[in-house]
């Protein structure tokens, strides 16, 4: 009986032992390139250094397993303790993250890395992070906090007297501003920078600043201030700057010809352009060329080309939203996984850890029954109590060893349980996003069908001969692009209509006042508050901004050469109060009342839509005022 005992120890004694080295393997075996990367006999900064190679060399055909490489060589980067080494694993994972569109995980990455660039102390260093950070605030729709950082980002440098960073940081201010709506500001940057560039830099850096200006004065329509700067650049740039750059300044050149009307010189600027995007792709060039091919068939009233090219355009930006859209959704799901994977590694350890206590329980039990054997081969006297103390100690072995299996089920089934409540935790998280990508997908599309027609009815008036339907098509067109803009400024504000209010109606007043060719007469001065109008609100409210604009611009100031509007939005009681004012030839309360154009009738139903009353009062020029309670009861549908 005893040595029947004893072969039963050892046996399970055995068994234990091989299970553990079983799973011991197994957790060391690699699964795939980069858990070799991981595992290897390499030190951790080598091996993060390699992980870190591996993600900037697939970033450009496998963003997402260029991802997994990056968070693995973060990981592995805060373990070794080099500030260095962790601040370019930063880098890199945000590079990573802005390509494929996971711009809220980049602004984070982003402010990560600017932590460590601080440590760092390294002044070059912040200002490339400030500058990460700048853009990473505007693709996320915050370009107040964008132009901030990017004046930090050359405040820091000033000091260096780093020539080459000065003006890399005095450029992409000039440009942050630009994108931000904020083009005085750009021009007074450039201004100063060559001021200062008249002593230490060289004409490619005076060139570069000189075309960003240029750049800036296209686009408010003073073409003939642009030109000098043009030159100065295209004597540079076309025999010392980079592809990019002569891309830049082609397309600078070809708006400018378009906006005088040499439409067959900004042809040929374009076609040269398009031959050096043959050897590089840049996605911001090529839309901005799509974009000037169909103005110049516009103005050549080639309608087939030009509906052609703004399909070309359309589709383009579509494919690109498509695929942007599909690598975000590939990211997260390696960032799912990769936390599955270590939450399943940590649940492995776990249990070994446990088995080797299980172990070292058995091993000493086994101790203290091989030291009664001793003893009952020793004492005979002892040997009936030595084999009942051996028998209970098996019993209660036994018992122990069925409580730790029935504890074992229990944690196992409750680790299932939690597994399968973060799965659908995880499903439910990625279905909230799809629902609210969907929902700006659909306001994409629904401006881009708008711009559509506005395009079709350009061309359809266009050919009509008689002036007064070009002039009914032309108003049209006014109305359907300010619906475009309402679904673009959402578009823009990712589903949110707070905080930019002021932007919505300035860019509204520019739009008819380039469309009336008025933009260098009439000057337009906006006031508002920052309502929290929803868009079935938004959308009368911007109509009814733009008849009374288009009212302005087309009879306000007739044989005038300068006029002024101004447009104030604030609250009023429970509601809110719109003043539309300018100092133009006026129109009087009788006239007003007998004669009513059909915008100030459209004007009068959308008031009533906004649950409000729209008044001429009376003083120097024409002011109306719209008074109007949104949320006071459901809104009435127009007639």
């Amino acid at each position: 009986m005893m040595n029947t005992i004893a072969s039963r120890t050892r046996r399970s004694f055995v068994l234990l032992l091989l299970w553990q080295l079983s799973v011991a393997a197994l957790l060391a075996r690699p699964s795939d390139e980069s858990t070799l990367a991981v595992h290897g006999d390499l030190p951790i900064n080598e091996r993060c250094i390699k992980l870190l190679n591996e993600a900037e060399r697939m970033l450009a055909y496998d963003p997402t397993t260029a991802l997994g490489h990056a968070h693995a060589g973060v990981m592995l980067a805060e373990t070794s303790g080099s500030i260095e080494l962790e601040h370019r694993a930063l880098r890199v994972q945000g590079s990573v993250e802005r390509c494929i569109g996971m711009y809220a995980e980049y602004l984070q990455t982003t402010m990560q890395a600017l932590r460590a660039a601080q440590l760092m102390g390294d002044p070059i260093a912040l200002a490339l992070d400030l500058e990460d950070l700048s853009h990473a605030y505007m693709i996320n729709q915050r370009s107040d906090k964008a132009v901030e950082e990017a004046r930090n980002a050359l405040a820091m440098v000033l000091p260096t007297q780093d020539g080459a960073a000065v003006e890399r940081a005095q450029l992409f201010l000039m440009a942050t501003l630009e994108r931000a709506g904020r083009p005085d500001e750009a021009m007074a940057i450039g201004h100063t920078a060559l001021e200062r560039s008249k002593s230490g830099q060289t004409d490619p850096d005076r060139a570069r600043i000189s075309l960003a200006m240029a750049r800036i004065l296209v686009g408010k329509g003073r073409n003939n201030d642009a030109n000098p700067l043009l030159a100065r650049a295209e004597r540079v740039l076309m025999a010392e700057g980079t592809d990019t750059e002569r891309i830049d300044l082609l397309l600078v050149r070809a708006s400018s010809h378009i906006a005088m009307g040499a439409q067959k010189e900004a042809a040929t600027l374009l076609d040269n352009a398009e031959a050096l995007l043959l050897r590089m792709e840049n996605h911001e060039q090529r839309e901005s060329l799509l974009e000037l091919r169909y103005r110049i068939a516009l103005a050549n009233k080639q309608w087939e080309q030009a509906l052609h090219a703004l399909r070309r355009w359309k589709d383009r930006n579509d494919s690109l939203h498509h695929a942007q859209v599909g690598m975000k959704m590939a990211g997260l799901q390696v960032l799912y996984q990769l936390e599955r994977k270590e939450q399943d590694n940590e649940e492995l350890r776990t249990q070994n850890a446990h088995h080797a206590e299980t172990i070292a329980d058995q091993r000493v039990n086994n101790q203290y029954l091989l030291g009664a054997l001793a003893v009952v081969l020793v004492l005979a006297l002892g040997l009936v109590l030595a084999v009942r103390y051996n028998l209970r100690m098996m019993a209660r072995l036994k018992l122990k060893n069925a409580v730790v299996r029935r504890l074992h089920d229990e944690i196992h089934n409750t680790n299932l349980e939690l597994q399968r409540q973060n799965l659908r935790l995880a499903e439910t998280l990625i279905s909230e996003e799809e629902k609210e990508m969907m929902i700006k997908e659909i306001h994409h599309r629904v401006k881009n069908n708008l711009q559509v027609v506005d395009s079709l009815l350009s061309i359809q008036g266009g050919q009509h001969p008689d002036e007064d339907v070009r002039k009914l098509f032309k108003d049209a067109q006014g109305r359907i692009r300010s619906m475009a803009m309402v679904h673009e400024h959402i578009f823009r504000a990712g589903g949110s209509l707070e905080g930019s209010m002021r932007k919505h109606l300035e860019q509204l007043s520019r739009s008819i006042l380039a469309a009336y060719g008025m933009h260098d007469r009439v000057s337009v001065s906006v006031e508002s508050i920052e309502p929290e109008f929803t868009v079935d609100t938004l959308l009368p409210f911007t109509l009814v901004v733009n008849e009374l604009l288009t009212n302005a611009v087309k009879y306000a100031f007739q044989d005038r050469e300068q006029g002024h509007i101004q447009v104030v939005l604030r609250t009023a009681g429970n509601g809110y109060e719109l003043l539309f004012s300018d100092d133009g030839i006026g129109l009087g309360e009788t006239h007003y009342l007998r004669e009513r154009s059909f915008g100030l009738e459209l004007v009068k139903v959308l008031a009533q839509q906004l649950n409000g009353q729209v008044r001429l009062l009376k003083g120097s020029g024409t002011t109306f005022s719209l008074a109007f309670e949104p949320d006071r009861r459901p809104m009435r549908l127009a007639s």
